[in-house]
């Protein structure tokens, strides 16, 4: 088994979070990017475009993890592991025993995109095999692979992204419009900052601006401001005496509570970059 996973390149992973809702993802790699640390251990890397934070977020709420192996190019045999999981840091790593791997300390002392931001440390506690009856036999062929990459074009993020059809039915329509308002409104609220500007304003009056600022950067009308003038039109959608410091502050909460509600990352980064214009605030 040691020997299979130090020639495999995919690695399938399985995790839950604390109430049990499952999230199953994958791991590409060189082969063998998955190392055995001993008889009881082994780790994977996560690299930077591992952006989602699925796994590594249910594995801080729920430690256990299912992964299996396949060898679709030589043996079309599987191999599960299951076990107990945590994320490690590099320098964690290093502290962890003396007789790393060569390779492992080599790519924790790597500097660019080949480095990896964490580890994956395994505790196994199962591991058997996937009998390969029903593995197909696949054909590698050539793909030129840019690791770390955050070029969509390269990535194809929007594949399902159906552009035809807005952003806003895509979310849900109303409701989801409806939901993000409520959760962003007590957001600025709650913020001393914009107090001041805030109280110059009906409640009302504050979440139908919103409304249909949200409504209208998602594309639910067509009578859209130019890219350079969404700044503009938001801070209206507010107070238009709001000065700049107020309005970065007002457009971090609204970025947090899409992030919350699950917006694509895609779409949140198209919006915050007509959002930051000329803004001293750089969008993470």
């Amino acid at each position: 088994m040691k020997e299979f996973i130090a020639k495999q390149e995919i690695l399938f992973i399985a995790t839950a979070d604390k109430h049990g809702e499952c999230d199953c993802s994958f791991r590409f790699g060189k082969p063998g990017f998955a190392r055995v640390l001993n008889d009881n251990y082994l780790v994977y890397p996560e690299y930077r475009g591992n952006g989602v934070m699925a796994s590594q977020g249910n594995i801080v709420e729920n430690p256990h993890i299912g992964m299996i192996f396949v060898d679709f190019f030589a043996s079309t045999v599987g191999l599960h592991v299951n076990g107990k999981a945590k994320a490690v840091e590099n320098e964690e790593l290093l502290k962890f025993r003396k007789n790393l791997p060569a390779d492992v300390v080599s790519e924790i002392k790597s500097e660019g995109r080949f480095r990896p931001e964490r580890w994956l440390m395994v505790e196994v506690e199962e591991a058997y095999i996937h009998c390969s009856k029903h593995i197909p036999l696949l054909k590698k062929v050539g793909k030129e692979i840019t690791w770390g990459t955050d070029d969509d074009g390269l990535k194809r993020s929007d594949f399902f992204a159906l552009h035809g059809i807005p952003l806003y039915h895509r979310l849900g329509g109303e409701a989801a419009i409806q939901a993000i308002t409520d959760a962003l409104v007590l957001n600025l609220l709650l913020d001393d900052r914009l107090k001041p500007v805030l109280n110059e304003i009906n409640l009302h009056t504050l979440l139908d601006k919103q409304i249909a600022f949200l409504k209208t950067a998602f594309g639910a009308r067509q009578n859209q401001p130019d890219s350079d003038n969404m700044r503009e039109f938001y801070r209206r959608q507010i107070n238009p005496r709001m000065n700049d410091r107020l309005l970065d502050a007002a457009i971090v909460h609204l970025k947090e509570t899409l992030i919350d509600l699950d917006v694509p990352e895609h779409e949140a980064i198209r919006l915050f970059e007509n959002l930051m214009t000329a803004s001293s605030i750089e969008p993470a």
